[in-house]
């Protein structure tokens, strides 16, 4: 046995088959030196060396294993790190209890309406960041959708992933059938199109528990989806949204020209398709958090991950006109954002500032490690809804998101400096002050 093969079995406890593919098997498995449960991609690497189907082999295993660490988003599997002994290759991978949304694609297992939008949302923009990054997934389906316990969304497996910025021969002739577009089979260069059209699929899958198309035979989907046919999602189900309908049938079109071009269009219809702001707070999907904090000024600047992590460890308040936020002198140290209505600032009686939305309050405390004292009074001016981060949860926050605050916090402070010298030069300039 080789060191590396000693380390491997000194750090990792197997402790059961997940599943097997095309290269290998997938396993539960305990590191010991982490103390964290994982799920480990064993790779026979003798394959590699098979003259007629090693090449394939050796870039979809190289895919993934380039990705180790790079692929960082709360809907996407996260792939810790990747080695090789002498035996066999590894990925040590986020392990996902939950199973894949393959099970919730049949018929008698559909979800609600409302939690497909959802899932999708999150998988559109989760593919939205990896094209940022400059992939493609080419091999979307709910298989390689994982489903957490809480039934969180991770898009799984980049095996066959397109690098737009890679000078490397690319594998071309991958995918699953029913999800691949029309103009695959044109032989047309890889698009994020591509990516939006099996979502489309997958989105028709979970709503109906069936494929768009009836032919059972490879010429007979083929000629179907080159010819643009397919039957309507209302055909298959009566109590689909017409927002919603327009959205599955639009991503699933054959010509690119009408077919989506934008994950942020995509996940725009998609949000339209399932309104739901004026919800009690309780009832708030996730889609929406991350809606109305997108489109608030201090989240302006953060990127799409650190504001799913935002969502993730903040909670929403509701608050009645009057009533009081938190006193002067007490003690605390969240901070704030307003969603909705607006506030007004005391200290010792003075009105100090009025804010609303899209503001942030209680920063100071925050950012005070000694006493986190509240320097002045916040009230409703009016029924108000405030987004809390609580100081712990961003503290622990990755070092990216603590980043993001930092940078906030220091345009809310700038900004309150300006304004501050603003009302001492107006005041200067009063006659008789």
């Amino acid at each position: 046995m080789s060191d590396a093969q000693d380390v491997f079995r000194s750090r990792f406890e197997i402790r059961g088959l997940l599943g097997e593919g095309g290269m290998g098997e997938v396993h539960l498995a305990y590191d010991a030196f982490l103390q964290r449960e994982v799920a480990i991609k064993l790779a026979n690497l003798k394959l590699l060396e098979d003259p007629e189907v090693g090449d394939r082999m050796r870039k979809m295993w190289m895919n993934e294993t380039r990705l180790a660490g790079k692929l960082r988003h709360p809907h996407i599997v996260e792939i810790f790190e990747a080695g090789t002994t002498d035996e066999f290759g590894y990925l040590v991978m986020e392990y996902v209890s939950g199973g894949t949304l393959k099970q919730y694609a049949r018929p008698d297992k559909l979800l609600p309406v409302e939690q497909v939008i959802e899932d999708v949302y999150k998988i559109g923009n989760a593919l939205d960041y990896a094209h940022k990054m400059g992939l493609l997934h080419r091999d979307i389906k709910p298989a390689n959708i994982m489903v957490t316990a809480d039934h969180t969304v991770k898009v799984a497996d980049f095996g066959t992933a397109y690098f737009s910025k890679s000078d490397e021969t690319q594998v071309f002739e991958v995918g699953t059938l029913p999800y691949m577009p029309p103009e695959h089979f044109r032989d047309w260069p890889p698009t994020l199109q591509l990516d939006i059209y099996a979502v489309g699929i997958v989105t028709y899958q979970l709503l109906t528990g069936s494929l768009p198309f009836t032919a059972e035979s490879f010429d007979g989907l083929l000629k179907q989806k080159l010819a643009g046919e397919f039957v309507s999602v209302e055909e298959r189900r009566k109590d689909i949204p017409n927002e919603l309908r327009f959205v599955v049938h639009r991503a699933i079109h054959s010509d690119p020209q009408v077919r989506y071009d934008s994950w942020q269009v995509f996940c725009d219809d998609l949000r339209n398709a399932l309104p739901q702001l004026d919800r009690p707070k309780e009832e708030l999907f996730d889609t929406a958090r991350f809606d109305a904090l997108r489109r608030l000024p201090f989240f302006g600047d953060f990127p799409d991950t650190q504001l799913w992590e935002t969502i993730h460890l903040s909670s929403w308040l509701e608050f009645s006109e009057g009533a009081a936020v938190f006193e002067e002198g007490s003690s605390g140290d969240s901070v704030y954002v307003i969603a909705k209505g607006e506030v007004v600032i005391t200290r010792s009686g003075a009105i100090l500032n009025r804010l609303g939305s899209g503001e942030c309050i209680g920063e100071i405390a925050f950012l005070d490690e000694v006493t986190h004292e509240r320097t002045a009074t916040v009230r409703a001016l009016s029924p108000l809804v405030l987004i809390e981060i609580p100081a712990a949860g961003l503290r622990h926050g990755s070092a990216e998101l603590q980043a993001e605050f930092g940078r906030a916090f220091m345009r809310v402070m700038l900004k309150r400096i300006r304004n501050a010298d603003e009302r001492y030069l107006n005041l200067l300039r009063t006659p008789g002050a």
